[in-house]
C-alpha cells in the first residue's frame, strides 16, 4: 500500500467518524443548546483546518503524489477510470466544502446567524459530496 493511500485512509476514516458528530452538533443548534453546538463543530472546523493542512504537506513537502495511486486500490471502486478525473470531481466538493465551511464559522462567530444557516446548508451538501466521493473513488 502506498504512502498516499494510507493518508488517504486515514482521512477517509476520520471523516466518516467525524460525519455523525457534525450531524450531532447541528442537531444541538436545533435543540437550543448553541454551547455544545459551537463546541462540537468547532472542533470539527479545527481537525479540517489540520487534514487541510496535512494535504498540502505530504503534496508540496513530501512529494506525495495523489494522482499516481490506482483506481484498484480504491476501497469501493466506483467511478471514473481515470484518478486523474476522481481527483478533480472530488476536489470539486472538497475545496468548496473548505470554503463554506469558513464562511459559516465565521458567519457564527459574529453572530450572522441568517447567513450561518444558509452556509450551513451548502456546508453539509458539500461535506456529504466530499465523503460520498472519497469513499467511492478512492
Amino acid at each position: 500500500m502506498s504512502k498516499e493511500i494510507m493518508y488517504l485512509r486515514f482521512l477517509q476514516i476520520a471523516v466518516s467518524l467525524m460525519t455523525p458528530l457534525l450531524f450531532f452538533g447541528i442537531m444541538q443548534a436545533a435543540k437550543g443548546n448553541l454551547k455544545l453546538h459551537k463546541r462540537i463543530n468547532g472542533g470539527i472546523m479545527l481537525i479540517v483546518m489540520i487534514a487541510v493542512i496535512g494535504l498540502v504537506l505530504t503534496s508540496q513537502v513530501f512529494g506525495f503524489d495523489y494522482s499516481a495511486i490506482s483506481t484498484q486500490e480504491a476501497i469501493i471502486n466506483i467511478g471514473p477510470a481515470e484518478m486523474r478525473t476522481r481527483l478533480i470531481i472530488h476536489r470539486c466538493f472538497s475545496n468548496l466544502l473548505f470554503i463554506s465551511l469558513l464562511v459559516t464559522t465565521f458567519s457564527g462567530a459574529v453572530k450572522k446567524y441568517k447567513l450561518h444557516r444558509k452556509m450551513g446548508k451548502l456546508t453539509v451538501f458539500f461535506w456529504l459530496g466530499t465523503l460520498i466521493s472519497a469513499l467511492l473513488f478512492f
